[in-house]
């Protein structure tokens, strides 16, 4: 046993180690269940990558989306979901850097072919930002900004703090109360890239589409939507 094996078991008698995926703790010489990463509810052919549906209900002939491509890792369920809610409130690397993978997949075997120049992350307001410590979605974008090898640009857009959290809104109230939450900086970084927008979880995708259009209002060529998770199934 080595001085550095030495000072994990003991930093794990203190500060036990836990999977990301599940919370539960686990042996301090590995870095998530087996049984939890088999469990993982991974999207599929079945997904359209042009509106975030299913391809059974595909909507890209019906809506006026302002991204150009979206992908989700997993559907938020069962161990997705524990992973998300433990993302939240414990920071790592590990499920981001699962995300990262399966996202790189997906857009290595899709037809179409983009070379994105930076990733976006979804930003959270400044007072639950301040309460909470961290912004889960920047965890996320990080994770797939150093998988693809290009910018992190996490503070071109912003969001208002609302009394009102929008997974508490029905899906007509959230297309409502969006236009309100979010606002662009001044910054001309963006302008003439392809911009990749991350988030944790796609619900009715307002917030999405809502952050793509402030994008393309500052110029950015395209926008691609990149989750770790959607609850379209």
């Amino acid at each position: 046993m080595n001085i550095s094996d030495l000072k994990s078991i003991i930093l794990d008698l203190f500060f036990p180690n836990r999977c990301p995926l599940c919370g539960k703790v686990v042996n301090w010489q590995i870095s998530y269940c087996d049984k939890c990463y088999e469990n993982l509810s991974r999207t599929g052919d079945e997904l359209c990558h042009g509106c975030g549906n299913i391809a059974s209900s595909c909507s890209c002939d019906e809506e006026n989306f302002s991204f150009l491509r979206c992908y989700a890792a997993f559907y938020y369920e069962d161990v997705v979901k524990s992973a998300i809610v433990y993302l939240k409130h414990t920071p790592n690397d590990i499920f981001p850097g699962i995300v990262a993978e399966k996202i790189l997949q997906d857009m290595e075997s899709d037809c179409y072919k983009f070379k994105a120049d930076c990733v976006v992350p979804v930003p959270m307001a400044k007072l639950k930002r301040n309460q909470r410590g961290f912004n889960q979605a920047d965890v996320l974008a990080k994770a797939l900004a150093d998988a693809l090898d290009i910018p992190l640009e996490a503070n071109v857009l912003k969001k208002r703090n609302s009394l009102v959290a929008q997974h508490e809104l029905t899906a007509e109230s959230r297309r409502r109360n969006v236009k309100h939450l979010y606002e662009k900086t001044d910054t001309d970084k963006l302008k003439g890239k392809i911009v990749i927008l991350c988030d944790d979880v796609m619900t009715t995708g307002s917030t999405l589409n809502e952050c793509s259009k402030l994008l393309i209002e500052m110029g950015t060529a395209a926008v691609i939507i990149a989750v770790a998770a959607t609850t379209i199934k």
